[in-house]
């Protein structure tokens, strides 16, 4: 055999063990840190925390979960924008921060400034009155305002919220005026309405344990279809609004993470996804899962902010 041959043989034999090594799954060095940006004990958290430990098993290692809450996640995705793409770090991005950062004239973009990892779940929304005030539920609420105009008051968390720009996109289109009164949370609004201090408080559906309690009576739910706690809400759709409002969440990493790094996370959370402990967490808290990829979420979270963008133009949004 000649001397060029033996080498060809030699590179071949060489070359073998190469061509059936397969790549080694990321697997993180150490704890992997998993930014809430709601405060702890709440429904994010609660459900956030489950899905953590679900996923802890697939991705050998353990997610620790911080709390910052404020400014709908804005704290939260300015560190992990700067962070390293090393997977350590990620966050729960919650619907709200695309139009906070619009508002706000963020320094970074969404999805653009991050790597979107995948959609996980989505709460529902919708807007109550207290029991009795109006018989005829939503027309009965439209009814009187067109008779007062700038009288009646429905209530929100905060400014520029989902049930703040729900309300005003609904009255707008119905040419009717109410007080818009923002409080610091859901269920401070819920209180108030059950004093008396406003007509209707919107917001998410944990408002509806007013409902449960008797006090209270749904005018809509914003879900696609009627929610199975409260089978006789009304969805915005039957009564004649083309609207849908949720405030769906995923999980988001640094800029520019290494695709290995992404699929190894994206794995564990799915499995997780599937844990009967997360299943129940999503059900106490009237969540519904509203699972996509990377390519899927990113694509979302795209046309989201150009929604958001017209949104804030129509109704003349201010931070």
């Amino acid at each position: 055999m000649s001397g060029l041959a033996r080498r060809a043989v030699l590179l071949g034999a060489l070359g073998v063990p190469a061509l059936r090594r397969q790549a080694r799954a990321w697997a993180p060095p150490g704890p992997v840190k998993l930014v809430v940006p709601f405060a702890a004990g709440g429904t994010n958290d609660v459900v956030m925390r489950a899905l953590a430990d679900a996923a802890e098993p697939t991705l050998g290692q353990e997610i620790l979960v911080q709390n910052k809450p404020g400014r709908a996640g804005m704290r939260a995705i300015a560190a992990l924008v700067s962070a390293p793409p090393d997977g350590t770090l990620i966050a729960q991005l919650p619907s709200a921060a695309l139009r906070t950062a619009l508002l706000e004239q963020m320094p970074f973009e969404i999805p653009g400034d991050t790597t979107p990892l995948m959609g996980i779940a989505g709460a529902a929304f919708g807007a109550i009155a207290k029991a009795g005030r109006f018989p005829d539920g939503w027309a009965g609420f439209l009814r009187e305002a067109r008779e007062k105009p700038g009288v009646l008051s429905y209530g929100s968390s905060g400014v520029n919220s989902n049930g703040h720009l729900t309300m005003a996109r609904l009255l707008r289109r119905e040419g009717v005026q109410a007080v818009h009164v923002p409080f610091r949370g859901a269920l401070h609004g819920a209180r108030a309405l059950a004093a008396g201090d406003v007509d209707v408080m919107a917001g998410p559906v944990r408002i509806g344990t007013l409902v449960d309690e008797g006090e209270a009576a749904w005018l809509h739910v914003w879900s696609a279809q009627r929610l199975p706690r409260w089978p006789d809400a009304p969805t915005l759709r039957e009564l004649g609004y083309r609207l849908t409002v949720t405030a769906p969440f995923g999980i988001i990493a640094p800029p520019r993470l290494p695709d290995p790094i992404a699929e190894a996370l994206r794995a564990a959370f799915r499995a997780g996804m599937q844990n009967e402990d997360y299943r129940a967490a999503l059900a106490r808290n009237d969540m519904t899962d509203d699972y996509r990829d990377g390519a899927a979420y990113g694509a979302f979270l795209a046309e989201s902010a150009r929604m958001e963008e017209m949104l804030i133009g129509r109704l003349g949004l201010q931070p």
